[in-house]
């Protein structure tokens, strides 16, 4: 079928949906009796179009992610000013949330924004007021150093990290790094608590000796004591071989009910329910990551001489009033 060109009036001889002119390349089609020229977009221009959209795709995904990624957004939903304060005065402040919590990289961030919008779920938990989940392969991922340092000075003790996260201690315990980096503190975030130390060396210990032994964590006193004008060093009866717990009694005190701590977190009654050690301490240590105090009472470490044993030596010995020189 023959028909002609409205814009240089040639005459062509091609048929279809679009009709292109063979002498000025325009592109045509039928409307009703009359031909429509077809506008075709320029190549340059989809590809301007293209190049603005991935911008603004970009952008608006970078923003998104410092947006939902910032620690700030934790305070808009759920009480977690304390936790914020913390983080912010301590020197973790420079990274983000989901890197400790979840981990590194893209896949990370997606579990820790869906953790958060999964707080506005209206489901009960069987469980209230558990800890943050964090892992010791998130936590080496940067703190590394510390299983190489075979010893670390902390207050009056010595500490292996080494030691404390290789294997199974007392037969059923697996440490987790924040099995003693717990404490919330301004100005440290996760800072250790000496009482969840006490716990694992103390509890249910026979005549309250620690399972390592005293020379394990600390040295004997290096201070003289004065004991009624008399002045008794740790030294002598050390060297001579006389055990810690031949002069003290009572070197810890346990404050608190276990059975009173776990409805801090069930709702539901669990009494009379009972696991085997390892099993308890797979699920509440292992998995849910949660230190040593949540459960256990507390447990303060401070030696009481009892005289009555010093008499077995010192059979002259005067009532004793004691005091560090």
């Amino acid at each position: 079928m023959k028909w002609k060109c409205p814009f240089c009036t040639s005459e062509n001889e091609s048929e279809g949906r679009i009709l292109k002119c063979e002498v000025c390349g325009k592109e045509w089609r039928r409307k009703g009796d009359k031909l429509v020229e077809v506008k075709r977009r320029p190549p340059e221009l989809t590809f301007l179009f293209l190049v603005v959209f991935l911008i603004f795709a970009f952008n608006t995904a970078f923003i998104g992610i410092e947006y939902t990624s910032d620690p700030r957004i934790c305070t808009a939903c759920h009480g977690m000013e304390k936790y914020f304060e913390s983080w912010n005065e301590s020197t973790h402040r420079g990274i983000k949330c989901y890197e400790c919590h979840f981990g590194k990289g893209p896949v990370n961030f997606l579990r820790g924004t869906y953790h958060s919008l999964s707080a506005l779920q209206p489901d009960v938990p069987p469980y209230i007021d558990i800890p943050a989940n964090i892992s010791n392969e998130n936590c080496l991922a940067c703190h590394h150093d510390v299983i190489e340092i075979q010893k670390i000075e902390y207050k009056n003790m010595s500490f292996s990290h080494r030691n404390h996260l290789e294997g199974y201690k007392r037969g059923f315990i697996r440490l987790q790094c924040v099995s003693c980096h717990s404490e919330l503190v301004i100005g440290s975030h996760i800072a250790v608590r000496d009482s969840t130390c006490f716990v694992c060396h103390f509890y249910k210990t026979p005549e309250g000796v620690p399972i390592s032994g005293c020379p394990s964590c600390h040295g004997s006193p290096q201070v003289d004591v004065r004991l009624n004008g008399y002045i008794f060093n740790h030294t002598m009866h050390v060297d001579r071989g006389i055990k810690c717990e031949l002069c003290h009694d009572k070197t810890y005190i346990e404050v608190g009910n276990m059975s009173l701590n776990c409805q801090k977190c069930h709702l539901k009654a669990i009494e009379n329910v009972t696991l085997p050690d390892l099993q308890m301490h797979q699920i509440h240590v292992d998995s849910l990551k949660l230190d040593c105090l949540r459960c256990h009472p507390e447990i303060t470490h401070k030696p009481i001489v009892n005289e009555d044993k010093c008499r077995i030596c010192h059979t002259d010995l005067p009532p004793l009033t004691y005091s560090n020189t």
